[in-house]
């Protein structure tokens, strides 16, 4: 696992979208990395809004031109903001696949996007548009909430000791080495509840989850001892908490001031590469901060 080297960074132009342009430059000045700014133009929608609202001028224009000019002018100021030359493409049709084969074009190492834009409707989780690219993508992907564009200094890694949460705490741990780690895992006694209606006593359940508790101690150390020669001058902490995962996270998140949550895509029990864990969707939704999905 090693720092990115080739950003894409998608935008539609709006506020969101610019953010994450922001953040893509950032990341790529601080890690030397080049950038590519993706902008997808619909023209099925575009064909839509035209039937819809028939303005007076709109034959005229030429909204696939339009994005080129508004993406050079981007790429102009990220050169002036942050000393980064960006090359710009525009795309024709659906953002999800045309983001998708960019990235597998380019052979990046990371796609960074935005919330959602005006153009990503239909929302049920972050947005159709996004959640495709989301699950669609199979490099990490850096989900940008902060408007101020800065490099991570505490993180918190959500485990659950899958191989895709091992390769989540080496990305955070070798992009971000001077940062502060938190490795969580969020656990669980099984069949609690039914060991409580068939009559177990709450000695009975402290006994079994102070055992549980001691093998996911044990998991966590040997987690964080595979990953620690990673970070520099950082420090790795370990939490091992009791309770749901996604409130746990979210929770300590917050609790602990993070500025980015890192997180595998889904966990071991999710047979599909490509599908996004539920765990993982619900703190994409309700987290605060940045997200950083790592595939």
């Amino acid at each position: 696992m090693s720092r990115p080297q080739t950003i894409v960074a998608a935008t539609d132009f709006s506020e969101n979208a610019s953010r994450a342009v922001r953040q893509a430059a950032y990341l790529a000045r601080a890690w030397g990395a080049s950038l590519t700014l993706v902008h997808v133009f619909n023209d099925s929608v575009w064909a839509s809004l035209r039937a819809v609202y028939d303005l007076p001028g709109w034959a005229d224009i030429k909204p696939a031109e339009t994005a080129r000019t508004r993406l050079a002018a981007l790429a102009e100021q990220v050169a002036q903001e942050f000393g980064v030359t960006a090359d710009t493409e525009v795309r024709i049709g659906r953002a999800s696949q045309q983001i998708g084969g960019l990235v597998t074009a380019r052979q990046a190492d990371l796609l960074v996007v935005g919330e959602h834009g005006e153009n990503w409707i239909s929302d049920v989780v972050l947005g159709g548009t996004a959640l495709k690219v989301l699950e669609a993508t199979r490099i990490p992907v850096l989900l940008v909430r902060q408007p101020v564009p800065a490099v991570y200094r505490s993180t918190l890694i959500a485990t659950d000791f899958s191989a895709t949460s091992e390769r989540a705490a080496c990305l955070a741990m070798e992009c971000f080495p001077d940062a502060h780690h938190a490795l969580v895992n969020a656990w669980l006694l099984p069949f609690e509840n039914s060991m409580r209606m068939g009559g177990a006593r709450d000695e009975d359940i402290r006994h079994y989850r102070d055992r549980e508790f001691s093998i996911v101690s044990t998991r966590m150390a040997e987690c964080a001892k595979g990953c620690a020669h990673l970070s520099a001058h950082g420090r790795l902490e370990r939490l091992a908490l009791h309770g749901a995962p996604a409130e746990v996270v979210l929770g300590q998140a917050r609790a602990g001031g993070n500025d980015l949550i890192v997180i595998g895509k889904h966990g071991g029990e999710v047979i599909d590469e490509l599908l996004l864990g539920s765990v993982t969707q619900n703190i994409l939704y309700h987290a605060d901060c940045d997200v950083l999905l790592s595939a």
